[in-house]
């Protein structure tokens, strides 16, 4: 949806319901690897529910929703967050024990003490990478006290809470054993998978440039996705892989490589269709072979060599992209990587953990909200809706703008799945009588959600939410149920509890990320002037193509993080007011800013295979003027992170030969160079333009 639109009233619905059908499809789209997670959820559900039937373990929808979130990505993650949510679980329960044992006769104190556990539980969150114990801890506790409230016995109470760990634990450990022994998704198979599919990107532009076929033009923020999903693999699989771990600079190489390939097929892409020369059809023939050839290589395991290509002079555009695509495979095959910097290990808890107040006052809103909504069911006699409670730390989030997201994701998985259970319930559960009919309603419906979870961050928690919502009302008892208060009692409860945790964040301490744009999109000009340096680095010509690698690495990476932070900020309430002056502008300047990492990675690619053969003073004049270029954009930079500004600097007067006294050899590679520094230098002066007056 366009910012624009957004801005004008009745144009949001209006875009919102043109945009909504592809953004669905897109989302329920299959990708490599979604289809095996789908089959280990329903494998793992079912096994779950025959399990606590038969052996009557209460709390079987608890079970599936730890099912849920147990299975992660890969087996590295399954595994990592198997054993956090087993040390979770064993704290919750032992910190519910013993807090009733000693409060059990004095309400007041076991209500503080309660809110203390959850406080000290929701401040572990933010500080620490085990960040999930502390969640789990501070919202078992809090929920486990209330059970009090209900009249249980000490007896059936104790009883009840070391159900819970069981529920728990056995669901922890089996989901973690199906998903290592049944169609495994280890991180170097979805390594290879995700290259082996960029490559069929690769493979399907240079047979577009081919049979001369246009294609859609691929996005560099595709690109940047792509890549960057290629190290979230890669870390799994050094992390879990001796073998991998020994050959992890070379793996980043090829990675590196891959990057390379890509952004040139990108490119590739965006140039206008045209009768190729029988030296350009020879060439894309031998690149869409070698490109075949490493897709195979990557699928059986074995080494891949690629001789250099004999691409010839960089004479057009055209040239250029199929020169980079052929050094970029020529750089996959290569034997000798430079070495990989050393893993970095981050500290379980963070260094501001003591002394940032946004972690005490984000752990205090989480309690407050959570009280609130405690006192007003209690107040109420209304026990069915404590999923407010529990709403408020599950929806607990840092930003405005996650903790609504999450929200809504919360509400629409519980509304899909409540209308799935109450047709369920009027029209199937009447006639079932064995828990082979159990089964046949609950796998198809476990499927559903599963094939959402196993997808985008965006949207998998509905996924969650549309399971959960079923299980809690059919599977809540050892047989089916046809009581649609339950159905009802939830999605109360958790509209209460979104209302409730959204207003007492936005009211107290907000953490609003409308601020932290304007910095974030300094961050990625300032990526850019890096990578314009780059480029000009004055090591040898494989260092220099390392550090382009990096620079551009981390120019992707804060695109993908900008583009991320503005979906939040797009979801916190009252931003169409706070930022109203802002909001729009931003948005614009990133598109620009996309364009202008766009238009350096071409001026790159075009200085690189047809700059060498120019001769020295041309080279240093366009030396100079990258330099001018990478100093104007760290100034645009500074306006809008806040952080002193270079020194202005002054276009070299010579940046631009001219092209009419070069030699004829000289003369088109130098054109399309001058031509794509002034559509670098056009790029800048929008978005310099866009950012007139500052933002700051």
């Amino acid at each position: 949806m366009s910012t624009q639109a957004a801005h004008r009233p009745g144009a949001s619905s209006a875009s919102a319901l043109a945009w909504m059908p592809a953004w669905i499809r897109a989302e329920l789209a299959p990708f490599p690897g979604r289809t095996r997670a789908t089959w280990r959820f329903v494998l793992s559900a079912a096994l779950v529910t025959v399990i606590s039937m038969a052996l009557q373990v209460p709390n079987l929808p608890l079970s599936l929703i730890v099912v849920f979130i147990t299975a992660r990505e890969n087996t590295v993650l399954t595994r990592i967050s198997g054993i956090i949510l087993v040390i979770g679980a064993v704290m919750a329960v032992a910190a519910g024990l013993l807090l009733v044992k000693f409060t059990i006769d004095y309400p007041l104190l076991r209500i503080l003490g309660a809110c203390a556990i959850a406080f000290c539980g929701m401040y572990f969150m933010r500080i620490s990478k085990l960040g999930p114990i502390g969640f789990l801890v501070a919202m078992f506790v809090f929920y486990f006290q209330s059970f009090v409230d209900l009249g249980i016995g000490p007896e059936a109470l104790v009883r009840t809470l070391l159900w819970v760990w069981v529920a728990m634990t056995y669901a922890i450990v089996l989901t973690i054993t199906v998903n290592l022994l049944f169609l495994p998704s280890r991180p170097a198979r979805l390594l290879i998978d995700e290259m082996r599919r960029q490559l069929d990107h690769v493979l399907d532009q240079l047979e577009a440039r081919r049979t001369q076929t246009p294609l859609r033009p691929r996005s560099m923020a595709s690109v940047a996705q792509g890549v960057l999903l290629l190290h979230r693999h890669v870390a799994f699989a050094v992390e879990g892989d001796k073998a991998w771990r020994r050959d992890r600079a070379r793996h980043l190489a090829r990675i590196a490589a891959m990057d390379r390939l890509a952004t040139a097929a990108a490119h590739l892409s965006r140039l206008p269709m045209g009768a190729l020369s029988p030296a350009q059809a020879a060439k894309v023939g031998v690149l869409h072979a070698h490109c075949r050839a490493l897709r195979t290589s990557l699928h059986d395991g074995t080494p891949f060599t690629c001789a250099p290509l004999a691409v010839g002079t960089a004479d057009g555009p055209l040239d250029s992209v199929l020169s980079e695509m052929g050094h970029a495979l020529q750089a996959a095959g290569e034997p000798e990587p430079l070495p990989a910097a050393p893993m970095k290990r981050e500290p379980l808890v963070y260094p501001d953990a003591f002394s940032n107040p946004a972690y005490g006052r984000f752990a205090l809103k989480t309690v407050l909200s959570a009280m609130l909504c405690y006192l007003f069911y209690s107040a109420v006699q209304w026990p069915g809706i404590h999923t407010a409670m529990l709403t408020c730390f599950v929806i607990a989030l840092p930003s405005l703008g996650a903790m609504s997201h999450k929200g809504l994701a919360r509400v629409v998985g519980c509304a899909l799945g409540s209308v799935v259970t109450l047709a369920a319930t009027v029209i199937i559960i009447p006639h079932l009588d064995t828990i082979t009919g159990l089964l046949a309603l609950t796998l198809p419906i476990i499927a559903a959600g599963a094939w959402v979870a196993a997808g985008s961050p965006r949207t998998n928690y509905i996924g969650l939410q549309f399971v959960f919502a079923f299980g809690l009302s059919q599977l809540g008892q050892f047989g089916p149920s046809i009581d649609l208060t339950e159905i009802r009692d939830r999605m109360i409860g958790i509209l209460v509890g979104v209302a409730v945790s959204i207003a007492v964040s936005a009211a107290i301490w907000p953490e609003r990320e409308g601020d932290a744009l304007k910095d974030m999109l300094g961050r990625l000009v300032r990526s850019v002037a890096d990578l314009v340096r780059a480029a000009h680095d004055s090591r040898d010509a494989a260092a220099r193509r390392d550090a382009v690698d990096k620079a551009r690495l981390r120019g992707w990476s804060l695109l993908t993080q900008n583009r991320e932070m503005q979906a939040r900020v797009a979801l916190e309430p009252g931003w169409q007011y706070a930022h109203d002056s802002v909001t729009p502008e931003i948005t614009t300047a990133l598109a620009q800013a996309q364009e202008i990492l766009f238009a350096v990675d071409w001026l790159h690619l075009r200085m690189q295979h047809a700059g060498p053969n120019l001769p020295q003073p041309i080279a240093d004049s366009f030396r100079a003027w990258h330099e001018y270029v990478a100093i104007r954009l760290e100034r645009i930079a500074g306006r809008l992170d806040g952080q002193v500004l270079p020194p202005p600097a002054q276009p070299p007067a010579d940046a631009f030969p001219a092209v009419a006294g070069a030699s004829a050899a000289l003369r088109e590679p130098l054109a399309d160079i001058v031509q794509a520094a002034h559509v670098l230098e056009d790029r800048i002066a929008q978005l310099d333009h866009r950012l007139s007056p500052p933002l700051i």
